[in-house]
């Protein structure tokens, strides 16, 4: 191609601000919070409505951050460990995009 000749239309789309086909915008994944909270006596990992699991025990706490870590292996977002009052004590950021 000498440079007279025009660009093909897929290519000079990329030079002459046309739109960008769909397929090469990269796709924005959500952001995960997951939540590790003081539970009657345990520690619950709060990831969604209905998947709550729960530990006890002297190191139930560090059970469930390692749970959390494990389920967010592939995600972005973060692990929020929260104190009896609410408040948070720890944040876990995450990007495994």
């Amino acid at each position: 191609m000498s440079s007279n000749e025009p660009l093909p239309a897929t290519i000079s789309q990329y030079f002459i601000g046309g739109m960008i086909p769909e397929s090469s915008i990269p796709v924005q994944q959500n952001a995960t919070i997951i939540e590790i909270r003081p539970y009657r006596g345990g520690w619950q990992c709060f990831e969604a409505p209905g998947v709550v699991p729960y530990w006890t025990g002297e190191k139930a706490k560090e059970g469930a951050i390692g749970y959390a870590k494990a389920r967010a292996k592939f995600g972005r977002g973060e692990i929020r460990v929260l104190k009896p009052d609410g408040s948070i004590e720890e944040v876990i950021a995450f990007n495994q995009s």
